[in-house]
Protein backbone atom coordinates (compact mmCIF):
# COMPACT_ATOMS: atom_id res chain seq x y z
CA UNK A 1 0.00 0.00 0.00
CA UNK A 2 1.39 3.36 -1.14
CA UNK A 3 1.65 6.20 1.35
CA UNK A 4 -1.44 8.23 -0.55
CA UNK A 5 -3.24 5.04 0.13
CA UNK A 6 -2.74 4.56 4.03
CA UNK A 7 -3.15 8.30 4.54
CA UNK A 8 -6.46 7.95 2.82
CA UNK A 9 -7.08 4.35 4.57
CA UNK A 10 -6.53 6.63 8.08
CA UNK A 11 -8.94 9.18 6.60
CA UNK A 12 -11.28 7.05 5.90
CA UNK A 13 -11.33 5.31 9.63
CA UNK A 14 -11.36 8.19 11.06
CA UNK A 15 -14.72 9.93 9.68
CA UNK A 16 -16.24 6.37 9.90
CA UNK A 17 -15.62 6.92 13.83
CA UNK A 18 -16.42 10.18 14.04
CA UNK A 19 -19.81 9.22 12.09
CA UNK A 20 -20.62 6.26 14.91
CA UNK A 21 -20.19 8.47 17.78
CA UNK A 22 -22.25 11.66 16.30
CA UNK A 23 -25.29 9.25 15.69
CA UNK A 24 -25.01 7.86 18.88
CA UNK A 25 -24.57 11.14 20.27
CA UNK A 26 -27.12 12.44 18.16
CA UNK A 27 -29.74 9.77 19.27
CA UNK A 28 -29.04 8.58 22.80
CA UNK A 29 -32.57 8.83 23.88
CA UNK A 30 -30.96 7.91 27.58
CA UNK A 31 -28.45 10.26 28.40
CA UNK A 32 -29.43 13.68 28.88
CA UNK A 33 -30.35 16.25 25.99
CA UNK A 34 -27.03 18.10 26.93
CA UNK A 35 -25.50 15.98 24.04
CA UNK A 36 -27.99 16.29 21.70
CA UNK A 37 -27.69 19.83 22.13
CA UNK A 38 -23.57 19.42 21.36
CA UNK A 39 -24.88 17.16 18.32
CA UNK A 40 -26.70 19.49 17.18
CA UNK A 41 -25.05 22.67 17.68
CA UNK A 42 -21.42 22.04 16.85
CA UNK A 43 -22.01 21.08 13.39
CA UNK A 44 -24.28 23.77 12.78
CA UNK A 45 -21.24 26.03 14.47
CA UNK A 46 -18.62 24.38 12.17
CA UNK A 47 -20.92 24.91 8.76
CA UNK A 48 -21.16 28.27 9.83
CA UNK A 49 -17.84 28.83 9.93
CA UNK A 50 -16.59 27.68 7.39
CA UNK A 51 -19.32 29.61 4.97
CA UNK A 52 -17.82 32.67 7.29
CA UNK A 53 -13.99 31.45 6.31
CA UNK A 54 -15.16 30.74 2.64
CA UNK A 55 -16.86 34.10 2.31
CA UNK A 56 -13.72 36.00 3.90
CA UNK A 57 -11.12 34.25 1.85
CA UNK A 58 -13.35 35.26 -1.24
CA UNK A 59 -13.80 38.87 -0.30
CA UNK A 60 -10.26 38.94 0.71
CA UNK A 61 -9.08 37.84 -2.81
CA UNK A 62 -10.99 40.63 -4.35
CA UNK A 63 -9.59 43.16 -2.20
CA UNK A 64 -5.67 42.02 -2.80
CA UNK A 65 -5.82 40.84 -6.33
CA UNK A 66 -4.87 43.97 -8.56
CA UNK A 67 -7.14 44.91 -11.33
CA UNK A 68 -7.16 43.55 -14.30
CA UNK A 69 -5.01 45.27 -17.45
CA UNK A 70 -7.66 47.25 -19.29
CA UNK A 71 -8.46 46.03 -22.98
CA UNK A 72 -6.60 47.89 -26.13
CA UNK A 73 -9.52 49.62 -27.69
CA UNK A 74 -10.62 48.10 -31.01
CA UNK A 75 -9.16 50.10 -33.96
CA UNK A 76 -11.65 52.41 -35.52
CA UNK A 77 -13.91 51.00 -38.57
CA UNK A 78 -12.83 52.04 -42.23
CA UNK A 79 -15.28 54.81 -43.64
CA UNK A 80 -16.52 55.35 -46.82
CA UNK A 81 -13.69 58.68 -47.61
CA UNK A 82 -10.80 55.48 -46.57
CA UNK A 83 -10.08 52.16 -48.67
CA UNK A 84 -10.91 49.12 -46.67
CA UNK A 85 -7.32 47.65 -48.10
CA UNK A 86 -4.16 49.50 -48.69
CA UNK A 87 -2.66 48.83 -51.67
CA UNK A 88 0.45 46.90 -50.14
CA UNK A 89 -2.54 44.63 -48.70
CA UNK A 90 -3.96 44.10 -52.46
CA UNK A 91 -0.71 42.71 -53.79
CA UNK A 92 -0.18 40.30 -51.29
CA UNK A 93 -3.02 39.20 -51.79
CA UNK A 94 -2.62 38.70 -55.22
CA UNK A 95 0.56 37.00 -54.94
CA UNK A 96 -0.86 34.50 -52.55
CA UNK A 97 -3.62 33.78 -55.43
CA UNK A 98 -0.88 33.32 -57.88
CA UNK A 99 0.92 30.82 -55.46
CA UNK A 100 -2.11 28.47 -54.87
CA UNK A 101 -2.94 27.97 -58.87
Amino acid sequence: MSKDQSYGFVIFLISIIVAIVYLIAFFAFGLTGYWHELAVGIPVLLFVLLVLVISGWIGWTMLTTPPPAPLEPEPPAPTAEEPADSPGETKRANTRTKRRK
